[in-house]
């Protein structure tokens, strides 16, 4: 998989969120659509974070946090992938 040249919407999640950052859904979508000028729903990018068989396929696994909104009470989720480590103990 070329992170630069993804071929694939699962290919475009792990592009973005692989480096590192955490992001919203909505955030993920942003950067999807700067870097590749593909437009991905946010149902969608969630599907794909959903797969972990298929992102643990490529080497990597979902990480999430979240934190309430004072105004609205309600959770926002943060998503970041790391890579699979080959260690073991």
């Amino acid at each position: 998989m070329q992170l630069d040249n993804p071929k694939s919407q699962q290919e475009r999640v792990i592009a973005v969120c692989s480096d590192g950052k955490y992001r919203t859904l909505d955030d993920i979508q942003r950067e999807i659509k700067k870097r590749f000028n593909q437009f991905d729903t946010t149902p969608a990018i969630s599907a794909r974070l959903r797969e972990t068989g298929r992102l643990f396929k490529y080497g990597y696994v979902k990480d999430k946090y979240h934190k309430i909104n004072e105004k609205t009470k309600k959770a926002c989720y943060y998503y970041t992938l790391k890579r699979v480590s080959n260690e073991r103990s």
